[in-house]
């Protein structure tokens, strides 16, 4: 897979743009085709012209990337390694709200293949990306784990 991906005969995706999945994002595609999906458009708007929407990275972050920023989970039909990087943000009573993560895991498991690979990059309790993300990636993909 390594190879594949460094020689650009397979695409990298990095689900969730903010302050964790951007930066993961620019430094894969300094040496590999990286495809940076994000459900806001506005974000991936700037993107496109270089601004990081959370003003940590100046414009020379994105310079020399393989990177295409979007929205459209149509350009992630051709990827074969996945890295979620969601936020996991908590409520009132100190318990995580998975909504993102949820919805992210739905994304690839819509376009989830035979063969790929899925990293999960955010902050969760134990068991929960074999609780409550692994069942949605195989409802939707019809693949099964282990």
């Amino acid at each position: 897979m390594y190879k594949k991906l460094k020689n650009k005969e397979t695409k990298i995706a990095v689900i969730g743009l903010g302050y964790v999945g951007l930066p993961i994002a620019l430094e894969f595609a300094k040496t590999m085709q990286v495809i940076g999906f994000d459900i806001n458009q506005e974000r991936v708007n700037m993107m496109k012209n270089n601004i990081d929407p959370s003003e940590e990275l100046d414009a020379t972050a994105f310079e020399n990337c393989d990177i295409h920023f979007t929205t459209n989970i149509e350009d992630l039909k051709d990827v074969t390694f996945f890295i979620v990087a969601v936020p996991t943000p908590i409520d009132g009573h100190n318990l995580p709200d998975l909504t993102p993560l949820i919805g992210a895991s739905k994304t690839v498991g819509k376009v989830l293949k035979k063969g790929n690979y899925v990293v999960f990059e955010s902050t969760v309790y134990p068991g929960c990306t074999e609780e409550d993300c692994i069942p949605v990636l195989e409802q939707l993909s019809g693949l099964k784990y282990k």
